[in-house]
């Protein structure tokens, strides 16, 4: 049966208490986040982790007739196209959806190991082109295409880093769009999701900074707000994958496999479709669905280890010469907490100059928390979290809600980002995009 538990509304309130800075004193005020009451709020999974796993089927096929979709090629980084096993693939492929008369371009930039032809992100591209909007759908970081084309260190996983390299593709992209495409654009817009949101923080960052693109509102969905935590909660439910047992954790993936492309024809504009999604996994016990949850966000990472030691001359000649399967199955095993421990910090190490840095430093100054000086201060950044998010943590969502105040706007359901398909949501992620930039949302 569908869990459908209610949070008490209490909980909202402790994640929502906002300080105001009053010269050298700090006053705690009345309520300033846009929190959303549990007794208004009608999304129907209670239980975050069913709540999350609805949204596997998002995607942009049968949302409506197809959009056409342009791919762009991005070039990449020198000397990235001639890397042995890899020559001729040092390009950033991208996704690109255009109006055919001057209008706002939408970047959008979703999750772990995310490609910009199929998910969520392509799902928020149709909603988003419906409503007027240029798309441009960009590969995640943390994914082989972009650590050979983009990623400087060769070994994406470090926010800051990670943000500038995204910000050199951005500014490409838009030069190639409107020189060798015409595109002509009113302005230019960030939409990020998950890790995507976290990296869109520091994007903000660097673009006021610098103001070489002009972003003109940056929308983030569900940044981990504590990196460390969410890792490490990754990390302890891949490994539920021995008590399950090889095969029945295989045969859970392969159950999920099968329901998702069950649904391969239904729309995605219909709330039965997901709660029928709902009941085919609610027959999964939590435990079952916290590794499938821990599976989907490390599938990427063979791929990704793989390019990265290649990029970064960690792979001899002769295991060159092996057959690439091999080679993918010799890392199948490396979580994503072993990659940021193994491969990230000590690129970041070798980059930033900090030799003998440790991973805790590492992990918290690529936080969200360390930039919430720069967020307070930045009134085109919106952020939209949930406050059962199991990948966030009540104290860190308070610190950045302290920060942002009314900018931050906090359901209180939806798991990680398991209400994306909700018409509430929906509609908050729409009516931000027509807003004018730096108008504030209604209060609540």
């Amino acid at each position: 049966m569908v869990q459908r538990l209610r949070l008490d509304d209490s909980v909202m309130r402790q994640v929502c208490v906002a300080v105001v800075v009053g010269w050298t004193v700090l006053t705690t005020v009345a309520l300033s986040c846009r929190f959303v009451a549990a007794d208004g709020y009608h999304y129907p999974y209670r239980d975050p982790h069913l709540a999350t796993v609805t949204s596997a089927i998002l995607n942009a096929d049968r949302l409506e007739s197809r959009l056409k979709r342009e791919v762009v090629h991005v070039p990449g980084l020198p000397g990235r196209n001639e890397l042995p096993s890899l020559r001729g693939r040092g390009s950033l492929s991208i996704s690109f959806y255009r109006q055919e008369q001057p209008a706002p371009l939408v970047f959008i930039l979703s999750g772990v190991g995310t490609n910009p032809y199929f998910g969520l992100a392509t799902y928020y591209a149709t909603l988003l082109h419906q409503q007027g909007s240029h798309v441009v759908i960009l590969p995640s970081p943390m994914t082989w295409n972009f650590a050979l084309a983009a990623s400087r260190s060769g070994a994406p996983g470090y926010a800051p880093a990670d943000a500038r390299d995204l910000y050199d593709v951005m500014h490409t992209t838009l030069s190639i769009l409107r020189q060798r495409y015409a595109v002509k654009t009113t302005s230019v817009n960030f939409m990020g999701a998950i890790l995507g949101a976290l990296e869109g923080a520091y994007l903000s960052v660097l673009d006021a900074e610098q103001r070489s693109i002009g972003i003109d509102k940056f929308l983030l969905l569900n940044p981990p707000v504590d990196l460390e935590k969410a890792l490490a909660r990754i990390d302890e439910w891949h490994a539920l994958g021995a008590k399950l047992g090889v095969q029945r954790a295989k045969g859970i993936v392969g159950e999920a496999l099968r329901i998702v492309e069950s649904f391969r024809k239904d729309r995605r504009d219909d709330a039965a479709i997901f709660d029928q999604v709902a009941v085919d996994f609610s027959i999964c016990t939590r435990e079952e669905l916290q590794f499938l949850i821990a599976e989907d966000l490390q599938a990427s990472l063979p791929e990704l280890i793989y390019v990265a030691e290649i990029v970064r001359g960690h792979i001899t000649a002769s295991a060159l010469k092996r057959r690439v399967r091999q080679r993918l199955q010799d890392v199948k095993g490396v979580t994503l907490a072993r990659y940021v421990e193994s491969i990230a910090l000590p690129a970041w190490r070798l980059e930033s100059g900090e030799p003998g840095a440790e991973r805790q430093r590492f992990v918290t100054s690529g936080s969200l928390p360390a930039i919430a000086d720069q967020l307070r201060d930045n009134p085109r950044v919106h952020i939209m979290h949930n406050a059962d998010d199991f990948l966030g943590d009540a104290k860190a969502i308070e610190e950045v809600a302290q920060a942002l105040g009314a900018r931050m706007t906090v359901y209180p359901a939806g798991g990680h980002l398991g209400n994306a398909w909700y018409a509430e949501n929906k509609e908050a992620v729409l009516r931000f995009f027509r807003r004018q930039a730096g108008d504030q949302p209604a209060r609540r």
